[in-house]
């Protein structure tokens, strides 16, 4: 309701252990008012389990999640994964099945040890690292994925922390940037990054952005 009072526009993220997981949470959104706008469909989180099992390492679990979210009845974005060997087939099989856009990229995969205990120190046993270590390989899986698919829609995330980041992962190809991790330490950094790229196009003399 308060999103709404502001007149926010809202992406919602779902994420599920099996298709069905996506298939009921993808069904639960049918009814959200307009201001949903679209729903992220997440294949990628190292977080769930330690990154054992993450459906955007398969093109054909890719396919199929996509598949069984169709009943969000909106727009639906892939976040992938940037721990395969090409990501260019994963982005293929998402875009085949439905899927609107590319989300491009979700953490890398990482892992913390106590070396006093010598064990893991997050419960799953690992998770993903994220922030501007990441960025150079979101920059890559967002370049690529333009090449080889030059009209698919992508949004570029990973390690966003300034508006050159984000104007970089344009340059790479990106139709929209998200801000993730920066926003923990300060809430208003996509305001801020905004308005860094507003002062970059008009130092560099760029009329407009595509």
């Amino acid at each position: 309701p308060a999103l709404r009072a502001a007149g926010a526009r809202v992406v919602a993220s779902i994420w599920g252990f099996t298709v069905e997981d996506y298939a009921e949470a993808a069904s639960m959104l049918a009814p959200a008012g307009p201001e949903v706008v679209a729903v992220e469909v997440n294949l990628s989180c190292p977080n769930l389990d330690g990154g054992r099992h993450l459906f955007a390492h398969s093109a054909e679990e890719t396919a199929a999640v996509i598949a069984a979210t169709a009943a969000c009845g909106r727009p639906r974005w892939a976040k992938l994964s940037p721990n395969v060997a090409d990501i260019v087939p994963i982005a293929g099989a998402a875009l085949d099945a439905g899927a609107e856009a590319v989300t491009l990229v979700n953490t890398v995969m990482g892992m913390a040890v106590d070396p006093i205990r010598s064990r893991a120190v997050l419960g799953g046993g690992g998770g993903g690292l994220s922030g501007p270590a990441i960025h150079a390989v979101a920059v890559r899986a967002v370049y690529e994925c333009r090449a080889a698919f030059p009209t698919a829609a992508i949004v570029g995330v990973g390690g966003v922390a300034r508006g050159v980041d984000a104007v970089e992962l344009m340059a790479a190809g990106a139709n929209a940037v998200e801000v993730g991790t920066v926003t923990f330490a300060d809430p208003r950094a996509p305001a801020r990054v905004l308005r860094e790229m507003e002062r970059w196009c008009a130092r560099t003399g760029t009329a407009r952005i595509t």
